[in-house]
């Protein structure tokens, strides 16, 4: 029994040390937590109306195509049953314009619309999920990332 509280007491004082010595944990917000969080700032979407810049490069394989143009001048959010991405997106051509075409893999193999479109897979309508605009923002913490903008 005597050796037992010998080790019991030894392990004890050993992480007693151990604490006294760690370091406090920093955090990206600061020391105060408790702080109110700032809201974030209302930055404007790079690019113009749709149609009018180039694509952006992904900057790694298999990273859903970013959204090149503003979106806040959209009439109406993104609805399972309104959805005004596929206004233009839904073929590959709107209004005269080449334009890059919904993704095989978002629609039902077979299945068209009334009108000869294809069918969005309901698993897959909320487009800004993947999907992002842009707006020309200060990382939140320092990053070295290059990307591989090689082949897809």
């Amino acid at each position: 029994m005597k050796t037992f509280t010998t080790v019991v007491l030894a392990c004890l004082l050993s992480v007693t040390a151990s604490l006294a010595g760690a370091e406090p944990i920093n955090t990206i917000r600061g020391s105060d937590a408790a702080s109110a969080d700032q809201p974030p700032l209302d930055l404007a979407y790079v690019g113009g109306r749709p149609g009018s810049q180039k694509l952006l490069t992904r900057m790694f394989n298999g990273q859903p195509p970013l959204v090149p143009h503003a979106i806040a001048s959209f009439d109406e959010e993104i609805t399972a049953t309104d959805n005004p991405c596929l206004e233009c997106h839904i073929s590959n051509e709107f209004k005269g314009k080449k334009m890059p075409r919904v993704s095989d893999s978002h629609l039902v193999p077979g299945k068209k619309a009334s009108d000869g479109s294809p069918v969005l897979d309901m698993m897959l309508w909320q487009c800004n999920n993947c999907h992002v605009p842009q707006v020309a923002a200060k990382p939140l913490v320092e990053n070295t990332f290059r990307g591989n903008a090689g082949k897809r």
